[in-house]
């Protein structure tokens, strides 16, 4: 049994070292491999795969509206009251049978001249009276205004927006034009809604 026990671990030994040897040399030999450097990539120009933007147009200063001119009011009517003994008319005295046939040949001579009717845009008849804000005249602070409305066929201004350089010019802008009588605008003899007006108002110490 001693001798046996003892046979084993003897011939067992050399025989596990060598199929352990025999795996890593057969291992070693599958993960060898000749290195090979890469390749040098070729590189790309990014700038050509950029499209360009569009250079952006220099946007100047937006000119500013000029005030509408001033209408001036017409004058009345003279006044002038006439009695019947005043007035110096001669009698009148028809004579003669109504005639049976009325000659149309008269009506050749007759000249119509075409009548133009003017158009006419919309005029403030007085200028809008500004208040300055006093809390703004303390502080020193001037401002522009730019008063948005539309004016009725009776010239009365309705819808007001108002875009100022400072907020405490808006209510004042507003209070000031919508206050003002304008001359509707005329299109064709008739009287019709103006949209879209733009007044300009300064507020200057």
């Amino acid at each position: 049994m001693l001798q046996n026990a003892l046979v084993r671990p003897v011939i067992g030994l050399p025989l596990a070292g060598l199929v352990v040897f025999a795996l890593f040399a057969f291992m070693q030999s599958m993960i060898a491999v000749d290195y090979v450097p890469p390749q040098p990539a070729q590189e790309r120009d990014l700038t050509a795969l950029t499209p360009k933007l569009p250079e952006k147009p220099e946007v100047g200063e937006r000119p500013r509206p000029q005030p509408l001119p001033i209408a001036h009011r017409p004058s009345p009517p003279p006044k002038y009251a006439a009695t019947q003994g005043d007035i110096d008319l001669p009698g009148v005295s028809l004579s003669g049978a109504v005639p049976a046939r009325v000659d149309v040949n008269i009506l050749r001579d007759l000249h119509i001249a075409p009548v133009a009717i003017g158009n006419r845009d919309i005029q403030p008849i007085s200028p809008p009276v500004v208040n300055y804000p006093q809390s703004l005249a303390n502080r020193n602070i001037q401002g522009d205004c730019e008063v948005r409305f539309d004016v009725d066929t009776r010239g009365r201004p309705y819808n007001l927006i108002s875009n100022c350089s400072h907020p405490g010019f808006e209510r004042e802008a507003i209070r000031a034009v919508s206050r003002v009588q304008f001359a509707p605008m005329v299109q064709r003899g008739q009287a019709v809604e103006r949209k879209n007006v733009v007044y300009p108002i300064e507020f200057r110490l």
